[in-house]
């Protein structure tokens, strides 16, 4: 008959622990996790700033400059694929029925 392993060795510290129980040596190396920078302080939770004087245009100049910008669009040939690759379904679906 085996006897019963009530504890065991801690192989990242060398610590004997009970079995069930969290090794005390490696439990106070655990760092607290650092909040994210996208969290936010639990005191700043609700407090409902105004943002009356907000000015967007004025936050779109600042922050991309006050030259236009380019409308983007899709070249030429892609329009030809589509077209004939919309042609090719049309006539299969004319063939096959």
């Amino acid at each position: 008959m085996m006897p019963e392993v009530l504890s065991y060795v801690c192989p990242f510290c060398g610590c004997e622990v009970r079995v069930g129980d969290t090794c005390a040596g490696c439990h106070k190396k655990i760092k607290k996790p650092k909040k994210r920078s996208w969290q936010q302080n639990p005191s700043q939770d609700g407090l409902d700033l105004p943002d009356d004087d907000f000015d967007y245009e004025k936050f779109v100049a600042r922050e991309f400059g006050r030259a236009p910008h380019q409308a983007l669009g899709i070249q030429w040939y892609w329009w030809l694929l589509a077209v004939a690759l919309l042609a090719a379904m049309i006539s299969g679906l004319i063939w096959i029925g």
